[in-house]
Protein backbone atom coordinates (compact mmCIF):
# COMPACT_ATOMS: atom_id res chain seq x y z
CA UNK A 1 0.00 0.00 0.00
CA UNK A 2 1.38 3.42 -0.97
CA UNK A 3 1.88 6.05 1.73
CA UNK A 4 2.67 9.77 1.77
CA UNK A 5 4.09 11.91 4.55
CA UNK A 6 6.06 15.07 5.35
CA UNK A 7 9.33 14.53 7.19
CA UNK A 8 9.52 18.14 8.56
CA UNK A 9 5.95 19.50 8.62
CA UNK A 10 6.92 22.41 10.92
CA UNK A 11 7.93 24.37 7.81
CA UNK A 12 4.23 24.76 6.99
CA UNK A 13 4.15 27.48 9.65
CA UNK A 14 5.91 29.68 7.07
CA UNK A 15 2.66 29.80 5.11
CA UNK A 16 1.01 31.94 7.81
CA UNK A 17 3.30 35.01 7.46
CA UNK A 18 3.48 34.44 3.69
CA UNK A 19 -0.28 34.68 3.22
CA UNK A 20 -0.52 37.49 5.77
CA UNK A 21 2.09 39.54 3.88
CA UNK A 22 0.30 38.98 0.56
CA UNK A 23 -3.06 39.99 1.99
CA UNK A 24 -1.50 43.12 3.49
CA UNK A 25 0.11 44.00 0.16
CA UNK A 26 -3.21 43.68 -1.66
CA UNK A 27 -4.91 45.80 0.99
CA UNK A 28 -2.32 48.56 0.61
CA UNK A 29 -2.57 48.42 -3.18
CA UNK A 30 -6.31 48.88 -2.95
CA UNK A 31 -5.92 51.91 -0.67
CA UNK A 32 -3.05 53.48 -2.59
CA UNK A 33 -3.48 57.01 -3.98
CA UNK A 34 -3.46 57.41 -7.80
CA UNK A 35 -0.11 58.16 -9.41
CA UNK A 36 -1.57 60.51 -12.06
CA UNK A 37 -4.43 62.97 -11.66
CA UNK A 38 -6.89 63.56 -14.49
CA UNK A 39 -9.62 66.11 -14.67
CA UNK A 40 -11.98 63.43 -15.94
CA UNK A 41 -11.88 59.68 -16.52
CA UNK A 42 -15.03 59.53 -18.61
CA UNK A 43 -13.23 58.58 -21.80
CA UNK A 44 -11.10 55.99 -20.02
CA UNK A 45 -14.13 54.12 -18.73
CA UNK A 46 -14.99 53.00 -22.25
CA UNK A 47 -11.57 51.40 -22.81
CA UNK A 48 -11.74 47.61 -22.33
CA UNK A 49 -8.92 46.00 -20.34
CA UNK A 50 -6.34 44.16 -22.42
CA UNK A 51 -5.50 40.48 -22.13
CA UNK A 52 -2.27 41.37 -20.30
CA UNK A 53 -4.16 43.45 -17.77
CA UNK A 54 -6.64 40.64 -17.07
CA UNK A 55 -3.81 38.13 -16.79
CA UNK A 56 -1.79 40.30 -14.42
CA UNK A 57 -4.64 40.20 -11.89
CA UNK A 58 -3.71 36.58 -11.25
CA UNK A 59 -0.03 37.29 -10.52
CA UNK A 60 -0.51 37.49 -6.73
CA UNK A 61 -2.19 34.07 -6.78
CA UNK A 62 0.61 32.65 -8.97
CA UNK A 63 3.16 34.07 -6.54
CA UNK A 64 1.40 32.36 -3.63
CA UNK A 65 1.35 29.04 -5.53
CA UNK A 66 5.09 29.23 -6.24
CA UNK A 67 5.96 30.20 -2.68
CA UNK A 68 3.70 27.45 -1.31
CA UNK A 69 5.49 24.87 -3.48
CA UNK A 70 8.82 26.01 -2.01
CA UNK A 71 7.44 25.62 1.53
CA UNK A 72 6.11 22.15 0.67
CA UNK A 73 9.58 21.20 -0.57
CA UNK A 74 11.11 22.42 2.70
CA UNK A 75 8.65 20.15 4.56
CA UNK A 76 10.29 17.19 2.71
CA UNK A 77 7.40 15.26 1.19
CA UNK A 78 8.10 11.53 1.01
CA UNK A 79 6.45 8.67 -0.82
CA UNK A 80 6.65 5.17 0.59
CA UNK A 81 5.26 1.68 0.52
CA UNK A 82 3.61 0.43 3.71
CA UNK A 83 3.78 -3.29 4.42
CA UNK A 84 2.19 -5.28 7.19
CA UNK A 85 4.56 -6.94 9.60
CA UNK A 86 4.20 -9.25 12.58
CA UNK A 87 5.91 -7.90 15.65
CA UNK A 88 6.54 -9.97 18.75
CA UNK A 89 8.87 -12.37 20.39
CA UNK A 90 9.52 -15.76 18.81
CA UNK A 91 10.99 -18.76 20.56
CA UNK A 92 14.25 -20.65 20.24
CA UNK A 93 13.97 -24.25 19.03
CA UNK A 94 16.65 -26.90 18.79
CA UNK A 95 15.62 -29.60 16.34
CA UNK A 96 17.53 -32.70 17.42
CA UNK A 97 17.37 -35.53 14.86
CA UNK A 98 18.50 -39.13 15.34
CA UNK A 99 20.70 -40.29 12.44
CA UNK A 100 21.81 -43.60 13.97
CA UNK A 101 22.01 -46.77 11.91
CA UNK A 102 18.49 -47.87 12.78
CA UNK A 103 17.07 -44.75 11.09
CA UNK A 104 17.86 -46.45 7.77
CA UNK A 105 15.03 -48.93 8.35
CA UNK A 106 12.63 -49.05 5.39
CA UNK A 107 9.32 -49.16 7.23
CA UNK A 108 7.93 -45.75 6.19
CA UNK A 109 6.02 -44.52 3.17
CA UNK A 110 6.00 -41.05 1.63
CA UNK A 111 3.03 -39.11 0.26
CA UNK A 112 3.27 -41.00 -3.04
CA UNK A 113 3.19 -44.39 -1.38
CA UNK A 114 6.88 -45.11 -1.99
CA UNK A 115 8.86 -46.94 0.65
CA UNK A 116 11.43 -44.67 2.31
CA UNK A 117 13.72 -44.97 5.30
CA UNK A 118 12.87 -43.47 8.67
CA UNK A 119 15.30 -40.56 8.39
CA UNK A 120 13.89 -39.48 5.02
CA UNK A 121 10.38 -39.53 6.45
CA UNK A 122 11.43 -37.52 9.49
CA UNK A 123 13.21 -34.92 7.36
CA UNK A 124 10.10 -34.49 5.23
CA UNK A 125 7.86 -33.82 8.23
CA UNK A 126 10.41 -31.57 9.94
CA UNK A 127 10.68 -29.50 6.75
CA UNK A 128 6.94 -28.90 6.90
CA UNK A 129 7.21 -28.02 10.60
CA UNK A 130 9.84 -25.38 9.84
CA UNK A 131 8.69 -23.97 6.49
CA UNK A 132 4.96 -24.71 6.65
CA UNK A 133 2.57 -26.83 4.61
CA UNK A 134 -1.14 -27.46 4.20
CA UNK A 135 -1.27 -28.99 7.69
CA UNK A 136 1.41 -26.90 9.44
CA UNK A 137 1.70 -23.09 9.46
CA UNK A 138 5.49 -23.11 9.78
CA UNK A 139 7.74 -21.24 12.22
CA UNK A 140 8.87 -18.07 10.36
CA UNK A 141 9.52 -16.01 13.51
CA UNK A 142 11.50 -18.55 15.53
CA UNK A 143 15.21 -19.02 15.89
CA UNK A 144 15.93 -22.65 15.01
CA UNK A 145 19.08 -24.72 15.47
CA UNK A 146 19.67 -28.15 13.96
CA UNK A 147 21.51 -30.97 15.72
CA UNK A 148 22.05 -34.47 14.35
CA UNK A 149 23.21 -37.36 16.49
CA UNK A 150 24.04 -41.01 16.35
CA UNK A 151 26.99 -42.27 18.33
CA UNK A 152 28.40 -38.74 17.99
CA UNK A 153 26.65 -35.38 18.15
CA UNK A 154 27.03 -32.89 15.32
CA UNK A 155 25.64 -29.35 15.29
CA UNK A 156 24.56 -28.85 11.70
CA UNK A 157 23.23 -25.30 12.11
CA UNK A 158 23.34 -22.74 14.93
CA UNK A 159 20.27 -20.69 15.77
CA UNK A 160 19.13 -18.96 12.61
CA UNK A 161 16.18 -17.31 10.88
CA UNK A 162 17.49 -18.34 7.47
CA UNK A 163 14.91 -20.97 6.54
CA UNK A 164 16.41 -21.75 3.13
CA UNK A 165 19.85 -22.54 4.57
CA UNK A 166 18.33 -24.53 7.43
CA UNK A 167 16.22 -26.71 5.12
CA UNK A 168 19.20 -27.32 2.85
CA UNK A 169 21.26 -28.42 5.82
CA UNK A 170 18.47 -30.68 7.07
CA UNK A 171 18.28 -32.35 3.67
CA UNK A 172 21.97 -33.30 3.86
CA UNK A 173 21.67 -35.33 7.08
CA UNK A 174 22.26 -39.02 6.36
CA UNK A 175 22.64 -42.26 8.25
CA UNK A 176 26.17 -43.73 8.55
CA UNK A 177 27.38 -45.16 5.24
CA UNK A 178 30.02 -47.90 4.89
CA UNK A 179 33.30 -47.04 3.19
CA UNK A 180 34.96 -49.39 0.73
CA UNK A 181 38.54 -49.83 -0.37
CA UNK A 182 39.67 -50.53 -3.94
CA UNK A 183 38.89 -54.26 -3.52
CA UNK A 184 35.33 -53.62 -2.35
CA UNK A 185 36.00 -54.39 1.31
CA UNK A 186 34.38 -52.32 4.04
CA UNK A 187 36.92 -50.17 5.89
CA UNK A 188 36.73 -48.26 9.16
CA UNK A 189 34.11 -50.63 10.50
CA UNK A 190 34.75 -49.50 14.08
CA UNK A 191 33.97 -45.88 13.23
CA UNK A 192 30.78 -46.91 11.43
CA UNK A 193 29.70 -48.99 14.42
CA UNK A 194 30.31 -46.02 16.73
CA UNK A 195 28.38 -43.64 14.46
CA UNK A 196 25.46 -46.08 14.32
CA UNK A 197 24.92 -45.85 18.09
CA UNK A 198 22.43 -43.60 19.88
CA UNK A 199 23.83 -41.00 22.30
CA UNK A 200 20.63 -39.41 23.58
CA UNK A 201 22.18 -37.81 26.66
CA UNK A 202 24.96 -36.15 24.68
CA UNK A 203 22.48 -34.96 22.06
CA UNK A 204 20.25 -33.34 24.67
CA UNK A 205 23.16 -31.54 26.34
CA UNK A 206 24.45 -30.28 22.98
CA UNK A 207 20.98 -29.02 22.03
CA UNK A 208 20.65 -27.09 25.27
CA UNK A 209 24.11 -25.61 24.75
CA UNK A 210 23.02 -24.26 21.38
CA UNK A 211 19.92 -22.41 22.63
CA UNK A 212 20.66 -21.53 26.27
CA UNK A 213 21.88 -18.02 25.39
CA UNK A 214 19.12 -17.25 22.88
CA UNK A 215 17.52 -13.79 23.35
CA UNK A 216 14.04 -15.28 23.82
CA UNK A 217 11.99 -16.14 26.87
CA UNK A 218 10.94 -19.55 25.60
CA UNK A 219 13.52 -22.19 24.68
CA UNK A 220 12.57 -25.73 23.68
CA UNK A 221 14.21 -28.84 22.29
CA UNK A 222 12.41 -31.21 19.95
CA UNK A 223 14.32 -34.48 20.21
CA UNK A 224 13.39 -37.37 17.93
CA UNK A 225 14.83 -40.86 18.23
CA UNK A 226 13.86 -44.37 17.22
CA UNK A 227 15.74 -46.19 19.90
CA UNK A 228 17.19 -46.26 23.36
CA UNK A 229 20.52 -44.96 24.59
CA UNK A 230 23.35 -47.24 23.49
CA UNK A 231 26.42 -45.01 23.79
CA UNK A 232 27.57 -41.55 24.83
CA UNK A 233 29.43 -39.80 27.62
CA UNK A 234 26.27 -38.49 29.32
CA UNK A 235 23.21 -40.42 30.42
CA UNK A 236 19.72 -39.07 29.64
CA UNK A 237 19.36 -38.15 33.32
CA UNK A 238 22.50 -36.02 33.13
CA UNK A 239 21.18 -34.37 30.00
CA UNK A 240 17.98 -33.55 31.91
CA UNK A 241 20.02 -31.75 34.58
CA UNK A 242 21.62 -29.58 31.93
CA UNK A 243 18.22 -28.73 30.42
CA UNK A 244 16.69 -27.86 33.78
CA UNK A 245 19.68 -25.69 34.70
CA UNK A 246 18.86 -23.37 31.79
CA UNK A 247 15.09 -23.66 31.87
CA UNK A 248 14.82 -25.53 28.58
CA UNK A 249 11.68 -27.56 27.93
CA UNK A 250 12.13 -30.78 25.95
CA UNK A 251 9.57 -32.45 23.70
CA UNK A 252 10.60 -35.99 22.85
CA UNK A 253 9.30 -38.06 19.96
CA UNK A 254 9.62 -41.79 19.70
CA UNK A 255 9.53 -42.88 16.07
CA UNK A 256 9.37 -46.37 14.61
CA UNK A 257 8.43 -49.72 16.03
CA UNK A 258 10.00 -52.84 17.47
CA UNK A 259 10.09 -56.19 15.75
CA UNK A 260 10.99 -57.47 12.27
CA UNK A 261 11.75 -54.51 10.02
CA UNK A 262 12.94 -54.29 6.39
CA UNK A 263 16.46 -53.00 6.38
CA UNK A 264 18.95 -52.18 3.59
CA UNK A 265 22.14 -54.20 3.71
CA UNK A 266 25.17 -53.45 1.59
CA UNK A 267 26.65 -56.54 -0.06
CA UNK A 268 30.41 -57.02 -0.64
CA UNK A 269 29.97 -56.16 -4.31
CA UNK A 270 28.49 -52.76 -3.39
CA UNK A 271 24.89 -53.62 -4.19
CA UNK A 272 22.09 -53.12 -1.68
CA UNK A 273 19.78 -55.91 -0.60
CA UNK A 274 16.69 -55.68 1.59
CA UNK A 275 16.84 -57.94 4.60
CA UNK A 276 14.76 -58.27 7.72
CA UNK A 277 16.23 -57.26 11.05
CA UNK A 278 14.81 -57.26 14.55
CA UNK A 279 14.82 -53.70 15.91
CA UNK A 280 14.18 -52.85 19.54
CA UNK A 281 12.45 -49.72 20.72
CA UNK A 282 12.48 -48.53 24.32
CA UNK A 283 10.90 -45.17 25.09
CA UNK A 284 11.75 -45.08 28.81
CA UNK A 285 14.56 -42.54 28.36
CA UNK A 286 12.47 -40.30 26.12
CA UNK A 287 9.59 -40.30 28.63
CA UNK A 288 11.97 -39.49 31.47
CA UNK A 289 13.45 -36.54 29.61
CA UNK A 290 10.06 -35.05 28.69
CA UNK A 291 8.52 -35.45 32.13
CA UNK A 292 11.55 -34.08 33.97
CA UNK A 293 11.82 -30.92 31.85
CA UNK A 294 8.15 -29.95 31.70
CA UNK A 295 7.70 -31.10 28.12
CA UNK A 296 5.73 -33.97 26.65
CA UNK A 297 6.48 -37.33 25.14
CA UNK A 298 4.90 -38.38 21.85
CA UNK A 299 5.01 -41.63 19.96
CA UNK A 300 4.65 -41.89 16.19
CA UNK A 301 4.68 -45.21 14.40
CA UNK A 302 4.44 -43.75 10.88
CA UNK A 303 4.60 -40.52 8.89
CA UNK A 304 0.95 -39.54 9.43
CA UNK A 305 1.30 -39.96 13.18
CA UNK A 306 4.51 -37.91 13.13
CA UNK A 307 2.70 -35.09 11.32
CA UNK A 308 0.02 -35.11 14.02
CA UNK A 309 2.73 -34.94 16.69
CA UNK A 310 4.33 -31.91 15.02
CA UNK A 311 0.91 -30.25 14.74
CA UNK A 312 0.40 -30.77 18.48
CA UNK A 313 3.84 -29.34 19.34
CA UNK A 314 3.16 -26.42 17.02
CA UNK A 315 -0.06 -25.62 18.88
CA UNK A 316 1.59 -25.94 22.28
CA UNK A 317 4.44 -23.58 21.46
CA UNK A 318 2.75 -20.66 19.76
CA UNK A 319 3.46 -17.07 20.84
CA UNK A 320 0.83 -14.39 20.28
CA UNK A 321 2.02 -11.52 18.09
CA UNK A 322 0.61 -8.05 17.58
CA UNK A 323 0.31 -6.93 13.99
CA UNK A 324 2.06 -3.73 13.01
CA UNK A 325 3.36 -2.06 9.92
CA UNK A 326 6.48 -0.49 8.54
CA UNK A 327 7.15 1.68 5.51
CA UNK A 328 10.11 2.46 3.32
CA UNK A 329 10.08 6.10 2.16
CA UNK A 330 11.92 8.07 -0.53
CA UNK A 331 12.16 11.87 -0.81
CA UNK A 332 10.24 13.61 -3.59
CA UNK A 333 10.81 17.23 -2.46
CA UNK A 334 12.88 17.87 -5.59
CA UNK A 335 9.70 17.82 -7.68
CA UNK A 336 8.00 20.49 -5.54
CA UNK A 337 11.15 22.58 -5.29
CA UNK A 338 11.64 22.52 -9.05
CA UNK A 339 8.00 23.51 -9.69
CA UNK A 340 8.14 26.28 -7.11
CA UNK A 341 11.40 27.73 -8.44
CA UNK A 342 10.14 27.51 -12.02
CA UNK A 343 6.88 29.28 -11.09
CA UNK A 344 8.58 32.14 -9.22
CA UNK A 345 11.29 32.52 -11.85
CA UNK A 346 8.73 32.72 -14.64
CA UNK A 347 6.70 35.25 -12.67
CA UNK A 348 9.79 37.40 -12.00
CA UNK A 349 10.78 37.26 -15.68
CA UNK A 350 7.31 38.36 -16.84
CA UNK A 351 7.14 41.17 -14.30
CA UNK A 352 10.53 42.45 -15.46
CA UNK A 353 9.70 42.31 -19.19
CA UNK A 354 6.30 42.23 -20.86
CA UNK A 355 4.29 42.99 -17.71
CA UNK A 356 6.57 45.63 -16.29
CA UNK A 357 4.66 48.75 -15.12
CA UNK A 358 5.63 52.37 -14.42
CA UNK A 359 6.00 54.02 -12.07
Amino acid sequence: MNAFRFETPLFFWLLAPLFAAEIYALWRLKRARPSFLFSTTFELENIRPTFEQRLKRWFPAVYLVGATLIVVALARPQLGVVESKIRGEGIAIAMCVDRSGSMAALDCFDARGRRVDRLTAVKSVFKDFIAGSAELPGRPNDLIALIAFGGFVDTRSPLTLDRASLLETLDKIETPKPLYDARGNVVRTQVIDEESGTAIGDALAASVERIKDAPTKTKIVVLLSDGMQTTGALTPEEGVKVANAYGVKVYTIGFGASGPTPFPTTLPNGETAITTQILEFNDAALKTIANATGGRYFYASDVDALKQVCEEIDRLERVEFESGSYAEYRDIYVVFAALGIATLSTLAFLCATRFRTFP
